[in-house]
């Protein structure tokens, strides 16, 4: 199962292992639902998602 999961309308990405309800994910329309691959952070955030701020805080710094 992927943990990093991305909103291609929104370039953000969410960790799957620790949503909030803030997140929204439910909210995302399956075309704007995008996994990583490798699926992990660095790769969402090499492809421009920055993290959301709920579930993953300010990793790119």
């Amino acid at each position: 199962m992927a943990i990093y999961y991305g909103d291609t309308n929104k370039k953000q990405v969410h960790d799957l292992n620790n949503q909030k309800d803030s997140c929204e994910i439910d909210e995302i329309k399956i075309v704007h639902k995008r996994y990583f691959i490798p699926d992990t952070f660095t790769q969402a955030n090499s492809e421009g998602y920055t993290s959301c701020i709920y579930c993953i805080g300010d990793l790119q710094k």
